[in-house]
């Protein structure tokens, strides 16, 4: 926060976070609800040994996710804006239902 003042960038900054217990199968990034980005986890299959016990998991994989930009355009009923609509809709009902502030 202090460099981004530094240079007259933001007046301030909150931030909250809270977690749930869901797996994610994608990454969504909202922006001033004007831009998103968005892009599927590809799965891999995985093994571990667990107590000595071969196991064999799917695992998501964040860091090969390819991220597809998608902005509001003119106007409320164009495909941007209905995209970035339906894409903070999601998020809200998360954000306001399963997910919580995770405890220190």
């Amino acid at each position: 926060m202090g460099v981004l003042a530094e240079y007259g960038l933001v007046k301030s900054v909150s931030v909250e976070v809270r977690v749930h217990k869901a797996s994610s199968l994608f990454k969504l990034y909202i922006l001033n609800r004007k831009e998103a980005f968005f892009g599927f986890y590809p799965l891999r299959e995985r093994s571990l040994s667990l107590e000595g016990e071969p196991r064999t998991f799917f695992d998501v994989t964040g860091k090969d996710t390819t991220l597809f930009h998608h902005s509001a355009g003119p106007d409320d009923a164009s495909l941007g804006s209905l995209y970035i609509q339906q894409a903070q809709l999601w998020f809200d009902s998360v954000w306001n239902t399963i997910a919580y502030e995770r405890q220190p």
